[in-house]
């Protein structure tokens, strides 16, 4: 660490006292392990040695975030981060090599050795803080904002109800927008995001402010778009592994400050047209003594701290719990287990919540499917010959339209009706998927029904009560396809999450904006939604069974 400020040294006339004795600092460091490295490579107490036996410097980069990093097509890094590490192993006399990284596995790439250094636009909180160990003083910071066309009159949270907003995975804001309750899309690559907000995809789209700076300067782009609101300004820091790295984190943290009393960052950042309000506050700040004890450390009031967005008030009743299965998992089977989601109150609440709103739309499927097969049949065969075609033509309708569509259409309808909320979305989502399956069941008993009448007409021995027994006759023999259309329909259920129904598949759908390990997540869905067709499959099996029996003893 940076010796004590007293001791004068030569400086060049660009540096200043503070940056040149922790550039001498830094040497020090690397000098014990060049030593290091010269005596034994085989196994490296540090990964600053091993970078010096493996003679380069592997580091984690964004491939697409303009100013920052962007990955050409020959494959060329260029902009500001990529500048740091450039010179990061410009002063370890080692090549640098480069990794693409993105918001989901920057982490567990540093964490696994994969890279040695992790500078990706990547926010410092005590979620990851936990998990990487961060470089200070931090190197950017930035805010989250919303954008969105200039016409759409935005200006919080409350504004965006009944909106879609497209974020990218693995954002630490993100859960900031799910507990507002907003509807969200989220996509694997920033530039992804322009795209859908250009094609009207997506109402609105989240990002840094950094994200959108050359944009917002582009005349053409910033009179169509603007940014409506922002929130939860965050630090930037570069990340190495938590062990193993004590000789690589001290010297990271000696150049970072060397760097900013310097004003090296800020150079390196106008060369890439990046905003540097932030750079030029820590020039000033570490360019003083002040922020130094008399042995030298760093004092701890001079370092922005991690951001904390877990909201302690916000934790679980069982987040204590969660954390001990990660550990249980990891010491046993050496597998990373993500259960971050089970540990606020909030995103347990929305779990909860798409439960309760799964069970209702799944028992509203079902009922409404069995009410309109029913009522389809029925007045299929009934009343004069106009109005029975016109049933039939909605039925036909409805059995050749796909349900995307028709789902699409009771949005509409409904968003024209009322004010759009979830309980809305789940009684048009009800309606739309019974109407589905209900008019393919309906054709189905309608046939039967109709199959019988001629079998009795050709035999000339209809019983008394013909319209009664045929009805009930026909609904028994449709009934295997009475009951594939109730499946069907409980089955189909997730897919009324596309028009804003906040069922447990887009809950956690929207959760793995969070949290970027999908497989766990997506692996209780499937135990979720398999278990619930299981429970109605018996369910309808035992009715079906029990109707087919009540049938046989009325004849």
């Amino acid at each position: 660490m940076i010796g004590a400020l007293a001791v004068c040294l030569p400086a060049r006339a660009d540096e200043t006292a503070v940056g040149a004795e922790a550039m001498a600092a830094a040497h020090r460091i690397l000098d014990a392990a060049k030593a290091e490295a010269a005596r034994d490579c085989s196994q490296p107490s540090d990964v600053l040695v091993r970078i010096l036996c493996d003679h380069k410097l592997r580091v984690g980069l964004r491939t697409y975030y303009p100013g920052f990093s962007v990955r050409d097509p020959t494959g060329k890094y260029s902009g500001f981060e990529v500048a740091i590490a450039r010179r990061f192993a410009a002063f370890l006399d080692v090549p640098m090599v480069p990794s693409a990284v993105d918001p989901k596995n920057r982490i567990p790439m540093v964490a696994a050795g994969d890279i040695d250094l992790v500078i990706a636009t990547m926010g410092h909180n005590l979620q990851r803080d936990d998990q990487v160990r961060f470089i200070r003083p931090h190197y950017y910071q930035s805010r989250t904002v919303v954008v969105g066309a200039e016409d759409r009159r935005v200006t919080d949270w409350d504004d965006l109800g009944g909106q879609t907003v497209c974020l990218p995975v693995g954002s630490s804001s993100n859960l900031v927008v799910m507990r507002h309750h907003v509807r969200i899309l989220t996509f694997d690559r920033p530039e992804q995001l322009l795209d859908a907000l250009a094609f009207q995809q997506c109402a609105f789209i989240l990002h840094d402010d950094t994200f959108f700076a050359a944009l917002l300067a582009d005349p053409i782009w910033s009179s169509q778009f603007g940014v409506k609101f922002g929130f939860s300004p965050l630090p930037w820091g570069m990340a190495v592994a938590r062990s193993g790295a004590a000789q690589w984190t001290a010297l990271l943290t000696d150049l970072s400050v060397a760097y900013h009393a310097d004003g090296i960052f800020v150079a390196l950042a106008q060369a890439h047209k990046v905003d540097t309000v932030f750079l030029k506050q820590q020039q000033q700040r570490w360019s003083a003594p002040g922020c130094f004890n008399a042995d030298g450390s760093i004092e701890p009031s001079c370092l922005i701290p991690p951001t904390d967005d877990s909201d302690a008030h916000d934790a679980a009743s069982f987040a204590s719990q969660a954390v001990w299965l990660e550990g249980i998992a990891k010491d046993w089977f050496g597998t990373r287990l993500d259960l971050s989601l089970l540990q606020h109150q909030s995103t347990v609440d929305l779990l909860l919540e798409g439960i309760g709103f799964s069970l209702a739309l799944i028992a509203g499927t079902l009922v409404a499917t069995t009410v309109f097969a029913l009522a389809f049949a029925r007045l299929m065969g009934t009343g004069p010959r106009i109005f029975r075609r016109g049933v039939s033509l909605i039925v036909s309708i409805a059995q050749t339209s796909p349900l995307p569509l028709l789902l699409f259409f009771g949005y509409v309808v409904a968003g024209g009706i009322t004010q759009y909320t979830g309980v809305v979305a789940l009684v048009a989502a009800i309606l739309v998927i019974g109407i589905y399956n209900g008019a393919n069941a309906g054709r189905a008993i309608h046939d039967a029904q109709h199959s019988a009448q001629r079998r009795r007409a050709a035999m000339q021995a209809a019983p008394p009560g013909p319209q009664q027994r045929s009805f009930l006759g026909a609904v028994s023999v449709a009934g295997i396809q009475l009951v594939a259309f109730l499946i069907n329909a409980a089955k189909g259920s997730p897919a009324a999450g596309m028009i804003g129904v906040p069922e447990f598949l887009n809950v956690m759908t929207d959760l793995t904006a969070y949290s970027s390990d999908r497989v766990w997540v997506y692996l209780i869905l499937l135990v979720f939604y398999t278990g619930l067709v299981l429970v109605v499959i018996a369910v309808l099996s035992s009715l079906e069974a029990r109707l087919a029996a009540s049938m046989r003893r009325s004849q």
